[in-house]
């Protein structure tokens, strides 16, 4: 079924961090559907914990069968896979919960995800002063006195103790300057009263929670990846992407 805000032609977040990652010609790629899917084993728990908290979790079922030797194993997943759902293991959906309630009990929780006047999967649009238009989902947003934003993004991941520096190169500020861009622009606000809070849950026992706020030198550098983004898509314009990139690079002595 065709997600008709995937479809628009904005970029988001995801799809300019992989001009970091991978460059133009891959990022563009990608936006024409001309790479490969993520393997959708590998996100089914950030998938339905993200889904259960703010809607859409009714797109995961849980497998009915111990295995997958027989044919009606088989042809049972074939069949929820053609009604475009998501197949998970019992294990999986008990995890789920886990990490669920520990991310409801959480102190912090009524003020930045479930609280009163809080908007989930709130789609944001704006457009940077060289003319690129943007476009973002915040998991929970409120605005907050009709002249300041808190935009709250929840992340699972299976290295708790290293996220504040996994953050950087996963991008997250890169996150954190678009939405502070399109949310001031979606909901008239000024960019410096808006705060951008990551609410942080453990994917593996004990599922810790914890919430981090992204200070002003985390935005001031997602602001400097937004422009190199930006600069490279001006430049890019309209052509098409070139997966046999000339340039030869030079291998060193990674043994060292």
């Amino acid at each position: 079924m065709a997600d008709p805000y995937h479809d628009r032609p904005e970029w988001s977040y995801s799809s300019m961090k992989k001009i970091l990652d991978s460059g133009i010609d891959y990022a563009v790629g990608a936006r024409m559907g001309m790479t490969p899917k993520p393997d959708s084993a590998a996100i089914d728990l950030g998938q339905l914990v993200h889904q259960t908290i703010l809607g859409g979790g009714d797109q995961f079922v849980i497998m009915k069968y111990p295995d997958l030797r027989s044919r009606d194993a088989q042809q049972w997943v074939k069949d929820q896979k053609a009604e475009g759902k998501i197949v998970i293991s019992l294990e999986t959906y008990d995890e789920a919960q886990k990490i669920i309630k520990n991310i409801k009990d959480h102190p912090h929780s009524q003020t930045y995800l479930f609280g009163k006047g809080i908007k989930h999967e709130q789609e944001m649009f704006g457009e940077t002063e060289e003319g690129v238009k943007l476009r973002g989902k915040a998991d929970a947003i409120k605005l907050v006195q009709d002249e300041a934003l808190i935009i709250c993004d929840i992340k699972t991941t299976a290295f708790f103790d290293k996220f504040a520096s996994q953050a950087y190169w996963q991008h997250y500020d890169l996150q954190a300057a678009n939405y502070t861009l399109i949310g001031a622009h979606t909901m008239n606000v000024e960019p410096e009263l808006i705060n951008y809070y990551f609410c942080v849950a453990e994917t593996v026992a004990p599922y810790r929670v914890q919430y981090f706020h992204a200070s002003i030198e985390f935005v001031e550098s997602g602001e400097r990846k937004l422009w190199q983004c930006v600069q490279t898509i001006k430049a890019f314009g309209d052509n098409q992407p070139n997966f046999l990139m000339p340039e030869i690079k030079e291998l060193g002595d990674w043994s060292q």
